[in-house]
């Protein structure tokens, strides 16, 4: 394998930067408890911290990838790391949960535009027969800043404070915005003399909005929430067919009508992503509260996971070139469905090798499924299409994430109201776990299906 100097620099500051995502979105949710004691919020908002971050993700991911195609992927890649990097820096000063949540939302944002278009220029540079390594790269990155999350921000927060999480954070990221901006001179701008679909944008931001507080209000105020859930309908109905009828679309929607195998994937993703996101934050809840793990350590522990995804990425990445991808997203899928279904058998007091046991194939599985899986996406997509194929890719990862943190926030309102988790309602918290841990295995279970059916299309 020969990769060129410039596209060298290219992967350095791409997979710098994509580490920096999911790192704060695995390291905060491990220390969620001592974020919790310190600005005493309930169960429910401690929830809604991964799901505002998610809902950045989630909303800003689609429209990435259009940007990106209009003023330049690299420029939106600096746009994002500059919004991501500020956001850090303030939110280490906040001490109110409302605003905390904001710019959680605000810092998802940043991480979405850097994330869909850091995807996109790694697709588009790639050369043919290289692209599965070049995206290889990136997901070890990924997997990388999961893995790191837990253990260095439950070091730094038993050494300084949760607060210095995210100043160091912001530091590091103005470090991975300078060496892309002075480091890659490589540029994409596919759509250049094209409108961007503001209107589109707007109608979809605000349909993701009443799903996430629809969601979140469930429990408490099932009128309102009922008619939030009615009003997302409404307005992805009519985002939907506004794409379809639209010369410029955020998302073309004929495309995914037009190519099954394109369609089925970006399915398949959304459910496999769905069913593990869970699983970081209920195991730190679970370690630090109901087992007494310290910060740091209860850190090292929800590490493994990401450490087997690492390990298994350049794996992963053999096999997509003596294999058929297909049938290696299915076994990654079946194996991520094992580990959660091994995870929903999780008593107070069950040995620590049997959370082992339910990390390591989970990781597996992880990085066996997507590498493949955004692959056939982004190949399936078409070369005039790998913007809206990179954002689509992003959205439908952090979709899922949305999914995930919308469950648990319904599940803890439904069994702990505005209650904290604490050593004495610890068994609530292991029903409202088992519950939903048992739904995401299953429905990553059904994601097999999925995956049959596309590899037959």
């Amino acid at each position: 394998m020969s990769i060129e100097k410039e596209h060298r620099r290219l992967l350095v500051a791409v997979c710098t930067s994509l580490f920096f995502m999911p790192f704060m979105m695995a390291g905060v949710n491990a220390v969620l408890p001592a974020i919790a004691e310190d600005m005493q919020c309930s169960a429910r908002q401690l929830s809604m911290v991964g799901a505002f971050y998610a809902l950045g993700l989630v909303v800003f991911q689609l429209a990435a990838g259009s940007l990106g195609d209009i003023y330049g992927r690299k420029r939106v890649f600096l746009w994002g790391m500059g919004i991501f990097s500020l956001t850090g820096a303030v939110l280490g000063f906040v001490t109110s949960m409302p605003l905390f949540l904001a710019l959680r939302f605000v810092q998802g944002m940043g991480g979405a535009l850097f994330n869909a278009s850091g995807l996109a220029l790694l697709a588009s540079a790639a050369p043919p027969g290289l692209r599965a390594i070049y995206l290889g790269f990136s997901g070890s990155a990924v997997y990388a800043g999961i893995a790191c999350g837990p253990p260095v921000a439950g070091f730094i927060t038993g050494l300084f404070g949760w607060r210095w999480l995210f100043w160091g954070n912001a530091a590091a990221a103005i470090l991975a915005f300078l060496l892309m901006k002075y480091s890659v001179n490589l540029e994409w701008r596919t759509a250049r003399d094209q409108p961007f679909d503001w209107a589109g944008c707007s109608i979809y931001a605000v349909a993701m909005t009443a799903l996430t507080f629809g969601a979140t209000e469930m429990a408490l105020h099932p009128s309102l929430a009922w008619g939030l859930l009615a009003a997302f309908a409404l307005l992805f109905a009519l985002f939907c067919f506004k794409e379809r009828s639209s010369r410029y679309p955020l998302m073309d929607v004929r495309l995914l009508a037009r190519k099954p195998l394109f369609a089925l994937s970006l399915l398949a993703a959304l459910v496999n992503y769905s069913a593990f996101f869970g699983l970081v934050f209920f195991f730190s809840l679970y370690l630090q509260v109901g087992r007494g793990m310290d910060v740091a350590h209860a850190g090292l522990f929800l590490s493994l996971q990401s450490v087997a995804q690492v390990v298994t990425t350049p794996l992963a990445a053999r096999l997509c070139n003596v294999w058929d991808p297909g049938k290696v997203c299915a076994v990654g899928v079946g194996l991520c469905g094992i580990g959660l279904i091994a995870a929903a058998f999780l008593d107070i007091d069950v040995p620590l090798w049997w959370l082992l046991a339910a990390q390591i194939p989970l990781g597996a599985g992880i990085s066996l499924f997507s590498l493949p899986n955004t692959s056939i996406i982004l190949e399936s997509a078409g070369p005039d299409h790998v913007g809206q194929a990179a954002g689509l890719t992003g959205a439908v990862r952090t979709g899922g994430n949305l999914f995930t943190m919308l469950l648990i926030t319904i599940t803890l309102s439904l069994f702990f109201g505005h209650e904290p988790v604490s050593v004495e309602n610890m068994h609530i918290f292991m029903q409202s776990m088992r519950a939903d841990l048992a739904i995401f295995g299953l429905l990553n279970l059904a994601a097999v299906g999925c995956v049959l059916a596309r590899n037959r299309s």
